[in-house]
């Protein structure tokens, strides 16, 4: 499978101009050339949204084909030949609310009387989600997939998408799309030990998880990230963190029997840059989990970083 990561610094509600910057960073790729392209989380918006008024012109309902994401993905998938994963704001349509809790989602958040912190619970409720869509060759819309976990940005305008899933995707296996803080322990208060996304990829034999990422680069890296000359150093800790977040799918004793052996390939996109004084730590890359054997990072990107990886993984 051949996959291309975009990674690059989207300015915080420039979509036209964003959208110009992707075209601009993927204009090298060739027809036939990838299987699969993947953008950042939220790719076209940025991220640090006060709240649901602020964001409310940029969301898009992916249904209509006509949103700037969809346009994008759809522009990029029929030229590619590809299929493409791109994050973007939701508004909550009549289907967006049908599909919610819809049969085959996994539901893995703990009971919300066991939270005691508020801070990653959504504060405003079928309005909005911070989503994925997955488009086809063809460019038609394949399936859209919602961030189950909200990080703390999230909860001023978004709720929480209502399980995890995954679709058998010609060419690209079981596919699972999650979203960035879905790789976390549930409102960062359930146990480390859970590995709620990796375990229900583990169970359900996934091939490929793809997670378009606004990940933030650890505060013990900021001075080096200030001081780095070259572009091309990735944060060492946050490439180990998603590893540790994923280890029953190659940590020998935590998967079931018979699936020894079985591949997994983690796909994190990630952007870069500085919004709103929060710095983000880049670093996408592909990371191959062969169960009771390894993790291999296949290919890596800088956390300052801003093209397209792109990484054969057999």
């Amino acid at each position: 499978m051949r996959i291309a990561c975009v990674q690059y610094a989207p300015e915080l509600g420039r979509v036209a101009q964003n959208a110009e910057r992707v075209r601009a960073l993927t204009a090298s790729l060739k027809p036939d050339q990838v299987d699969l392209l993947v953008l950042p989380e939220m790719a076209l918006t940025g991220y640090m949204f006060d709240s649901l008024e602020e964001i409310s012109p940029l969301l898009e309902n992916p249904y209509t084909g006509e949103g700037a994401t969809s346009v994008l993905a759809a522009d990029l998938a029929r030229h590619l030949q590809c299929h493409v994963v791109a994050g973007f704001p939701e508004r909550a349509s009549p289907r967006a609310l049908e599909e919610l809790g819809s049969r085959g989602q996994h539901d893995a958040r703990i009971a919300r009387e066991k939270v005691t912190g508020l801070a990653h619970l959504p504060r405003i409720e079928r309005q909005a989600f911070n989503a994925a869509m997955l488009v086809g060759p063809d460019g038609s819309l394949v399936k859209v997939f919602r961030k189950h976990f909200l990080y703390e940005a999230d909860t001023t305008w978004a709720d929480e998408g209502s399980g995890f899933e995954y679709l058998d995707v010609p060419g690209l296996g079981r596919i699972c799309v999650a979203i960035c803080m879905d790789l976390n322990p549930y409102t960062l208060e359930s146990e480390f030990s859970r590995y709620e996304l990796a375990t229900y990829c583990e169970q359900h034999r996934i091939d490929c998880l793809v997670v378009p990422m606004n990940w933030l680069l650890p505060e013990d890296d900021i001075e080096a990230y200030q001081a780095q000359t070259s572009s091309s150093d990735p944060s060492l800790a946050t490439i180990n963190y998603w590893v540790a977040r994923c280890m029953p799918l190659w940590m020998p004793g935590l998967c079931q029997p018979g699936h020894e052996g079985h591949t997994t390939y983690l796909v994190a996109c990630n952007r870069t840059g500085v919004e709103r004084d929060i710095v983000f730590a880049g670093s996408s890359s592909v990371i191959a989990f062969t169960y009771a054997d390894r993790a291999d990072l296949l290919g890596t990107t800088g956390a300052r970083t801003e093209g397209t990886l792109v990484v054969h993984t057999a």
